[in-house]
């Protein structure tokens, strides 16, 4: 049997008291306690800098140290908002002017910080959904391509020059299967979701896309992967979800909060094919934003208690002491 000493180099000492600091790795026995411990990595979120301001179903891009958020919506009174905001990993930053051109909420994102997209969305008024799409160049948002099919509450993914857009309402109450692709200037029909669905959310590059949840309830499990052309199924979210917080790759995936129905703190891991439950946010929320990836994560915004939460939190590896048991 491999001891500690022939994997750490080195034998474990024994204290009466914990040491500090400690770092990853470190054990000890603690001989007033007379227990075996030592620091261990975790993955945990934990809270980051306030947005300037509190909105829901925000559009997001980028890295846990350098996000976009922008427009969304608040209430009470309800406003649909048009600012766009800047993360670099401690605090945001209101961008001036850095207004879009059209005020709205629940589009499909896609891009960097500094190259950012935002396709369809609602304006909050009827028609309600749009078919507008406006490009972030890191300081101003231009017109590009408008959408085939006006819609809101849809998913995106992707860069600026090669985007997904997929998903939405209306026509269909349920929500529609449609997915369009944005090549730099202009959207084309690109293979339809085998669930029509609303909010629900996405993540991944172009050509290997990934969709996750939404509404109405009997498709709030479905994952989708996207190849470039064709849709497939993917492994069921544990729990029936929509209006999540959802990052990284089509093969290693974070999905944050969400309503299930109600505002949830369940966060989950994807590998490609089945989901492993990580640690929750600090405080459930849905209509959430997301950015980053599964090491390092970033969600902010929201509707709970209220559309508006300005809260923002980071997910990544947190040191912990733990205490070794034989159960």
């Amino acid at each position: 049997m491999t001891t500690f000493k022939e994997i750490k180099g080195q034998l474990i000492k024994s204290l009466s008291s914990d040491p500090s600091p400690a770092t990853a790795g470190d054990m000890w026995y603690n001989s007033t306690s007379q227990t075996l411990k030592g620091v261990v990595l975790s993955s945990a979120w934990s809270s980051g800098g306030n947005l300037n301001t509190g909105r829901s179903l925000m559009g997001h891009a980028g890295t846990q140290t350098a996000a976009l958020g922008w427009a969304g919506q608040s209430s009470p009174p309800f406003q649909v908002k048009n600012l766009t905001e800047e993360y670099n990993g401690s605090s945001w930053a209101s961008i001036s002017p850095g207004t879009l051109g059209t005020s709205r909420y629940g589009g499909a994102c896609a891009g960097s910080q500094t190259a950012a997209l935002f396709a369809g969305g609602s304006s909050g008024s009827s028609p309600y959904a749009t078919a507008n799409t406006e490009e972030y160049d890191g300081s101003a948002w231009t017109g590009g391509g408008t959408l085939g099919t006006a819609r809101y509450a849809l998913a995106g993914c992707g860069i600026q020059t090669a985007a997904l857009a997929f998903g939405g309402r209306p026509p269909a109450p349920g929500g529609v299967t449609a997915t369009e692709e944005y090549g730099g200037s202009s959207w084309t029909a690109g293979g339809a979701l085998a669930n029509g669905r609303n909010s629900l959310g996405g993540c991944g590059i172009q050509t290997a896309g990934l969709a996750v949840g939404g509404s109405p309830l009997p498709r709030a499990k479905k994952v989708e992967e996207y190849n470039g052309s064709t849709w497939t199924a993917g492994g069921d979210y544990p729990i029936t979800i929509n209006s999540s917080a959802v990052m990284g790759t089509q093969d290693a995936a974070l999905v944050a909060g969400g309503s299930a129905p109600g505002a949830t703190a369940v966060s989950n891991e994807y590998n490609g094919s089945s989901w492993t439950t990580v640690g929750s946010l600090g405080t459930a929320q849905e209509q959430i934003a997301g950015a980053g990836t599964t090491t390092a994560g970033l969600a902010f915004g929201g509707a709970s208690p209220a559309p508006g939460t300005n809260a923002t939190e980071e997910f990544g590896l947190v040191a912990a002491t733990k205490t070794f048991t034989t159960s």
